[in-house]
């Protein structure tokens, strides 16, 4: 199906993504923060509920991607997810910020229920929503536009995530209920996700058509095998969870980090804006980039001043504190381009596989991606959670010099290293942008009908 959509409507299709990083960003600044430093769980046990409820959602993924593949309604095949799932994700969302406070079973579990909770309603609403990036259109070019786009809602939310939360928090809450502040602020950003949930169904109502839920379900078999067959793929998912374990052990030690090393927390906040910010400001950068010389150049040249920032935040030690800004600013752009190029890359990856298979499989893929993700995410979290007990950190105390130094030494390592391995996963990715058109219309030539 071709795009012929107008400027709005395109916009109001990538909204959905910033009612999505409501729920994301937040959780993946704040959720083990909070768990630790708020509600007073033990770190193992805060990092073993986040592992354990992302490793869940991701294993759901590729359920829920084949089950809106053979999804057939008159409201279309991935809308009414968008249409009816958002009002239960927001209630769930504020539910996790309720949970009773303390190391106790209870807090555990009742943490660990809601975060299931939570991630599963997630996974069911968020993989329909990427396919529809793969059905709207398959020109690669105008796909990076739509990444694009997308982009830059997603890191707009986290923008406002990053900077606002924690006055929010404490401008809505109260010395007697500190902890009114997170669920009602929660709830805001519940309310505000459901509302661009159902623009981002409105904007997508004509490309989710009816007769295009005639065509033949694939068997199961088939499908598998297509993704077998998808050399690309592989890679993609291969580079995006090591870049995201690699950002998990980084980004999510960032509070901690001012808190207890610089010793100003307030900061923390901050930090995680112009994160935010710069990220924003570079998806246009690389979403040119991405269009006019390909994704992978576009991954690569992102990769450099990413490898870049993590090195002088690391000698930014007796440093003043804007050079420790601009560093995490360098990290910020590789960012930009990691998120404009994965998500351009995975549907381009849906025509690989049909043209090597015969079978077309937008969803699974996509689940594919996002369990990826959200594997090498949880499994970030739940090593981060047991690293803070291995070296020592204990919530709201004074830490002391060997701890600080592991969890700068943490801090740096993994995600060097990771950063050059994603990028050296990227540099064989084999579909530009010429390869990728060849692809297209080779697909529609084996549907043309054959003359007699």
């Amino acid at each position: 199906m071709e795009l012929n959509m107008g400027l709005g409507r395109r916009f109001a299709l990538g909204a959905g993504d910033f009612g999505f990083n409501l729920y994301w960003q937040t959780a993946s600044i704040y959720l083990l923060f909070f768990y630790t430093d708020v509600l007073g769980l033990a770190p193992a046990v805060a990092g073993a509920i986040y592992m354990a409820a992302l490793i869940w959602d991701a294993a759901l993924d590729p359920l829920i991607g084949s089950l809106a593949d053979r999804t057939r309604t008159r409201f279309g095949r991935y809308r009414p997810y968008l249409l009816f799932g958002g009002l239960p994700l927001a209630v769930i969302f504020a539910a996790m910020f309720a949970g009773p406070a303390g190391d106790s079973t209870a807090g555990m579990v009742f943490a660990a229920i809601l975060h299931v909770g939570f991630r599963s309603l997630y996974a069911v609403i968020s993989i329909p929503y990427a396919s529809l990036f793969a059905r709207v259109t398959r020109d690669a070019r105008i796909r990076a536009d739509l990444a694009g786009i997308r982009m830059v809602f997603a890191t707009v939310s986290a923008l406002l995530v990053a900077s606002l939360t924690l006055p929010l928090v404490k401008a809505l809450g109260t010395e007697d209920a500190p902890r009114r502040g997170w669920v009602m602020l929660a709830l805001i950003f519940g309310v505000i996700a459901s509302l661009s949930l159902l623009l981002a169904a409105w904007a997508a109502k004509g490309y989710d058509k009816i007769e295009d839920q005639a065509q033949q379900k694939p068997p199961m078999k088939a499908l598998l095998r297509s993704l077998y067959l998808n050399r690309p793929l592989m890679l993609v998912l291969g580079a995006v969870m090591i870049a995201s374990i690699s950002s998990t052990l980084f980004g999510k030690n960032l509070l901690y980090y001012f808190k207890y090393v610089v010793g100003r927390a307030e900061l923390g906040s901050a930090a995680m804006g112009v994160v935010a910010l710069v990220a924003a400001l570079s998806v246009p950068i690389f979403t040119w980039l991405a269009r006019t010389y390909g994704k992978r150049r576009a991954w690569l040249v992102g990769a450099v001043p990413a490898i870049i920032g993590i090195c002088c935040w690391h000698w930014s030690d007796g440093m003043p504190l804007p050079f420790l800004f601009v560093s995490l600013a360098l990290c910020a752009m590789g960012t930009g381009a990691y998120g404009v190029c994965f998500w351009s890359m995975l549907p381009d990856t849906v025509e690989y596989g049909e043209w090597r298979s015969g079978v077309r499989a937008e969803s699974l893929i996509f689940g594919c991606g996002v369990l990826a993700q959200k594997v090498a995410l949880g499994v970030g979290a739940g090593v981060l959670g047991l690293a803070l007990k291995q070296i020592g950190y204990v919530p709201n105390e004074l830490q002391s010099a060997a701890t600080l130094n592991d969890l700068k030494q943490l801090m740096f390592w993994v995600p060097l290293i990771g950063g050059l391995v994603s990028a050296a996963l990227v540099y064989f990715y084999p579909i530009g942008l010429k390869e990728h058109a060849r692809i297209v219309e080779e697909i529609a030539a084996r549907k043309l009908p054959v003359s007699e």
